[in-house]
């Protein structure tokens, strides 16, 4: 009674395996997202950057929506009686003349106060110079890194000739000066650009900025990608490829392009930083987007221009320089320092957590 057809008692605990389905083996990218994860200061990084973009590219109009007006509208009245501007969280009349205020004159609030005695937000100024750097930066470095990856996987799989070519004038623009080639030719090059706007989706130059540092920044990212190449082509998956009657072209996107990925990824994040300081440096020497609409460079080229000058931000009206405050100075500046900042150390993680090798 009770037994099985087996001779087991039905009473009797079946015996089971501990783990009858193990887990399935992790993938390339979802082991590189663990080693990411482990850099606590890339993660933030990370964060910090779509902090950013988000402040800038949907904050920036939010903002304007509800304090009812522009980073480029002026507020004569945005100053105190000695010529400096409103501080921080102030409430300053909402008109653009110089009437005579009264209590029922509706006012609007300046969170980091003005930008100078013509009277602009410095909180939207800041938000919307950020959006027209970071769209200079995204801009080019999208050109670069498309060309440089084109060139560079044809390069390096072609060979011979094509290499060759490639090669010489990856050389040549290395070494082409291009702080003064924009010095010598932005100029003409802007003015041509600058009623290109998409319909105010941009400020008037972003595009030529966007086309000449683009143009002059792929270099790097083809002789990457072509290094990279050149170390895949004569592989095992490679041939296995062209022996079933796999296409120049298939072979290409499908076994050589998912490989060189990631190291273009992470030179992007570079690519950005760097076109973010070449944009101020563009602003300080006069040559960048022109007043009145703001990027990091140009406010801060103003700014401590005016904080430099003989007297400084206090001195007297009759001094003859704008005057201006030490926050206004130094709120772009640290925007600037600490976005580029956030992605050169994103890009740091990006590469160590694609090279298990290279972890601390």
């Amino acid at each position: 009674m009770g037994a099985t057809a087996f001779g087991r008692s039905s009473a009797e605990p079946s015996v089971s395996s501990p783990h009858p389905h193990p887990p399935p083996p992790r993938g390339y990218w979802d082991l590189v997202w663990l080693r990411f994860k482990r850099d606590r200061l890339a993660l933030w990084s990370g964060a910090f950057v779509v902090f950013v973009l988000l402040a800038c590219f949907v904050g920036e109009p939010v903002a304007a929506h509800f304090l009812g007006h522009g980073p480029n509208d002026i507020f004569p009245l945005a100053t105190n009686l000695d010529l400096k501007p409103v501080g921080p969280w102030t409430r300053v009349p909402a008109v653009h003349g110089a009437p005579l205020v009264t209590p029922q004159t509706p006012r609007t609030l300046f969170i980091l106060g003005a930008d100078g005695t013509l009277g602009r937000d410095e909180f939207l100024r800041l938000l919307a110079g950020g959006r027209t750097s970071l769209e200079i930066a995204l801009g080019a470095t999208a050109i670069a890194i498309a060309l440089g990856l084109a060139v560079g996987l044809f390069a390096g799989y072609y060979g011979r000739w094509v290499d060759a070519v490639v090669s010489r004038l990856t050389e040549f623009v290395m070494g082409f000066p291009i702080l003064l080639f924009l010095i010598a030719t932005g100029r003409i090059v802007s003015d041509r650009y600058d009623r290109i706007t998409l319909h105010g989706a941009v400020a008037p130059g972003v595009l030529a900025l966007v086309f000449v540092i683009g143009i002059f920044s792929w270099f790097y990212p083809a002789r990457i990608v072509r290094a990279q190449v050149l170390s895949l082509r004569d592989r095992e998956f490679v041939e296995a490829a062209r022996m079933v009657g796999a296409s120049d072209f298939r072979i290409i996107r499908k076994h050589l392009l998912p490989n060189v990925l990631g190291s273009v990824v992470v030179y992007a994040s570079i690519l950005i930083a760097t076109t973010i300081i070449l944009e101020a440096a563009l602003s300080i020497l006069g040559l960048g987007i022109g007043l009145p609409d703001a990027t990091w460079g140009n406010m801060i080229s103003t700014n401590w221009g005016t904080l430099l000058a003989p007297g400084g931000p206090n001195s007297s009206p009759d001094s003859g320089f704008v005057r201006t405050s030490s926050l206004v100075t130094y709120c772009p500046t640290v925007a600037l320092f600490v976005t580029v900042l956030a992605f050169n150390l994103l890009g740091e993680g990006v590469r160590e957590a694609l090279d298990p090798r290279t972890q601390r």
